[in-house]
């Protein structure tokens, strides 16, 4: 099979963002888990041919998402809180980011600029008038949502906005580093809004403009998620786990070893957060602490995203992308004591 340069620009992207090689953490005396009784990771659902599981989102205990795929056609699994079923969605290439408002109003987004919406009845394609892809989606309403990505072989990143009705490009800021794609976008408001991307940049839209903020870190930041304004994790790394933390002022990066390279991170409300990266990798931690306490996990594959549906309950999912066909993994961690 002939695989053309951009092809393979935007499979070492791929690679890049949702895992690669690193190697085994080393456990550690840290312990951040208060709740007296010990997290216990297993198989949520078989998603060993289906492709790679590339994000999970829900908007309760029985409306939950995952989207990946292979590279020319994505897929979108839901749990009602019972099972796990396949959905039908459009023809487009693999989906790589979900995010929602509710069981009827939710929006993924993933390669050559793919983006779909679910109405609580059907997915539609969404025309987001660009070929580049597309890694992160986030909203502060079903009417101001953000999209980023880029292109390893022909920067700059890109930003999208949808306004309820169309997505429009925006301009993003001149950076102090050279960094061709974004990787991830949140924020607690439509005035307080960040994106993360390689060679450690964060950008933050104040309601008006994006702006350039210091991360403290060069290595790339892959996902972000906060408890608030002033709670926000990302993390990121290749080799080694990185972790940055917002304060409401600025941000501080420091390393999150043991574990390898991180790909996801969940903050509750409460500031506990689970962080997910290679080789299975899946760690506790807290807003105020950012003590590391790793867990073990039944796959050696990627983990590139995670999230709490608020109830005891988190999902992580990943998977292998260094081949083809992709193969996904999906997780669901509860406690001993459930």
């Amino acid at each position: 099979m002939t695989v053309s340069v951009q092809t393979c620009a935007r499979l070492f992207l791929m690679t890049l963002v949702m895992g690669g090689c690193a190697p085994s953490p080393c456990p550690s005396a840290n312990d951040n888990d208060n709740s007296g009784s010990t997290p216990v990771w297993r198989e949520a659902f078989d998603a060993a041919d289906v492709g790679f599981m590339s994000s999970v989102w829900g908007s309760s205990p029985e409306n939950v998402f995952v989207v990946g795929g292979q590279p020319d056609r994505g897929v979108a699994y839901r749990f009602d809180g019972t099972h796990w079923e396949p959905m039908e969605i459009p023809d487009v290439p693999i989906l790589v980011w979900v995010y929602g408002f509710g069981s009827d109003n939710v929006f993924a987004v993933g390669e050559q600029g793919g983006a779909i919406h679910y109405d609580g009845a059907v997915w539609r394609t969404m025309l987001t008038e660009t070929e580049i892809d597309l890694w992160g989606v986030w909203g502060a309403s079903p009417s101001e949502i953000w999209a980023v990505g880029g292109e390893i072989a022909d920067g700059p990143p890109i930003i999208l906005r949808f306004n309820g009705n169309e997505w429009r490009s925006v301009p993003v800021p001149e950076l102090d580093r050279p960094s061709t794609a974004l990787l991830k976008v949140w924020g607690t408001s439509s005035d307080h809004v960040f994106a993360v991307g390689q060679a450690g940049v964060i950008l933050e839209f104040d309601g008006s403009q994006w702006r350039q903020a210091a991360s403290g870190t060069s290595d790339d930041l892959v996902s972000l998620w906060g408890a608030g304004p002033d709670r926000i994790l990302a993390v990121g790394g290749r080799s080694n786990g990185v972790i940055a933390s917002y304060d409401g002022t600025g941000w501080t990066s420091r390393s999150a070893a043991p574990l390898p390279g991180l790909n996801g991170v969940f903050v509750e409300v409460t500031g506990e957060a689970v962080v997910v990266g290679l080789i299975g990798s899946a760690a506790a931690t807290h807003t105020e602490t950012l003590m590391i306490s790793p867990e073990d996990t039944p796959t050696a594959l990627t983990l590139h995203a995670v999230w709490a549906d608020g109830a005891g309950v988190t999902y992580a999912v990943g998977g292998r992308t260094s081949e083809t066909p992709y193969r996904g993994v999906a997780l669901v961690r509860t406690r001993d004591d459930e």
